[in-house]
């Protein structure tokens, strides 16, 4: 589809098009007769004027720009109000109104923070400027009040992240950069010895620069596809002990006796196994090599060592109705795992059912499974406590994180409200500096490929030097 505008904002605009027409190139054109949605901005003194057209519908829209506001404010309002202005047009041209309205962002969570700094009422500005319907404005206060006391503004507060970009298999919905470790098995030796010496790096600059680390997250890929002699190596160069310690398992065949022992050894205190889903023809489905009852046994195992655990569920996966995903719920919640996340179905460039033929349209049942999940969660002693959106999500819906009380992963919380430094350390890893006086971020990251990175790993440290000494 063909869009014309005059603004420098173009990727909002669609930003807001992408999740009306998520199956259809957007292309924009120099020729506004060309373009099937047309968006003018006009300057008159202080004021701009904001004209969306489309299909024989048109909305207005105005901003004016205080004179007070940084170039990072004033960028901000304008992005917000040029996604108002098309999301009006086109809600009124479509009758379809978007599960989060005019909001596009990842964080929501992170925008209601925002709006409380500045004084301004969450519901108020989500329902009535950014026309977020009330039930998802709920979940957002809710989650507000569940992070309440666990949330640090602090400077020089960071965490550290090590990714393990190696899989057993690579699974039919995913877009990572991972390598299946059998069929990328000679670089598995290197990637570590890169790994650990990225790691000192990073550490010894934490050092210099006088941050506070406090958690650890291994994730990947599946940080677990790798034997328990390399992991032990890799937690062995570990130069702090963190708050909470948390490795992403994820796939229950990869999860063993002596894994376990290493992380009980080195302080490990939280562990995800993920099902997904319960239904085994899904697993077979999506590529993931385990059985319903690796699942059950793995997690008995993990929970004889004392482990906290996160499960992950995903809705909307391909040829599984509502029924069967109340079914992986109602499992789920028997185990009684300290965390189960909820999460939306996102069809990514990269992933084989993108590139396939992706998945029907679903957008009202996968909006009943969400429901079901947060009424039948909350029912069981269970809070939301963080939420995500991506792009590319089925039916423009979100992921949430629930938890029992008293038993969030803290590290989930810093990452998605933005409140944490963090060093990250691998392929494909990003490092972030919050920069708190200026409201904003910025970030260092490293290659994606892990072959690229084991040869540009002096490179990746100078990043680190570069974003966190300068």
């Amino acid at each position: 589809m063909n869009f014309y505008t005059n603004c420098e904002f173009s990727a909002d605009i669609a930003d807001i098009l992408r999740e009306y027409f998520p199956n259809e190139k957007l292309q924009p054109t120099d020729v506004p007769e060309n373009g099937r949605l047309v968006f003018l901005v006009e300057k008159h003194g202080g004021t701009e004027y904001y004209t969306c057209f489309f299909d024989g519908h048109s909305q207005k829209e105005s901003l004016e720009i205080c004179s007070e506001w940084s170039d990072i404010e004033k960028k901000r309002y304008v992005k917000r109000k040029i996604k108002l202005c098309a999301y009006k047009c086109l809600k009124q041209a479509l009758n379809k109104p978007l599960a989060w309205g005019a909001l596009t962002g990842i964080r929501p969570t992170k925008l209601a923070y925002d709006l409380i700094s500045c004084g301004l009422d969450v519901k108020s500005q989500f329902e009535n400027v950014f026309l977020v319907p009330p039930e998802k404005t709920r979940l957002v206060i809710e989650i507000l009040n569940n992070q309440k006391g666990l949330v640090e503004h602090d400077d020089k507060y960071a965490d550290f992240y090590i990714n393990i970009p190696f899989c057993v298999s690579r699974c039919s919905y995913c877009s990572f950069v991972s390598g299946d470790i059998y069929q990328q098995g000679r670089f598995v030796e290197l990637y570590i010895e890169s790994l650990i010496k990225e790691m000192g790096a990073a550490f010894e600059i934490a050092g210099r620069g006088g941050y506070r680390l406090s958690h650890l997250y291994i994730g990947g890929g599946t940080p677990t596809s790798l034997s328990a002699a390399q992991i032990e190596r890799i937690l062995a160069a570990v130069a702090f002990k963190p708050r909470e310690f948390t490795v992403e398992a994820g796939r229950p065949d990869t999860i063993d006796k002596d894994k376990l022992d290493v992380f009980k050894a080195f302080g490990v205190g939280r562990i995800s196994v993920n099902p997904q889903t319960f239904c085994q023809s899904t697993l077979d489905l999506i590529n993931r090599k385990h059985t319903i009852s690796d699942i059950y046994d793995k997690f008995d195992l993990v929970r004889k060592y004392g482990f906290d655990i996160n499960m992950d569920l995903i809705a909307g996966l391909p040829g599984e109705t509502e029924e069967n995903f109340r079914y992986s719920i109602d499992c789920a919640v028997r185990l009684a795992p300290e965390n189960i996340t909820v999460h939306t179905l996102a069809l990514k460039s990269g992933s084989a059912l993108k590139e396939k033929s992706g998945v029907a349209d679903t957008e009202k049942e996968i909006a009943a499974m969400l429901e079901y999940a947060a009424e039948r969660l909350c029912a069981a002693g269970y809070s939301p406590y963080y939420m995500y959106r991506q792009k590319y999500m089925v039916g423009n819906f979100e992921n949430v994180g629930y938890s029992l009380k008293g038993k969030q992963c803290l590290y989930n919380i810093d990452m998605m409200e933005e409140v944490a430094d963090i060093f990250a350390c691998g392929a494909n890893a990003i490092s972030k500096r919050v920069i708190r006086a200026q409201n904003r971020i910025e970030r260092a990251a490293n290659v994606k490929d892990f072959s690229n990175y084991i040869g540009r790993t002096d490179e990746m440290i100078e990043r680190k030097k570069r974003l966190f000494l300068d």
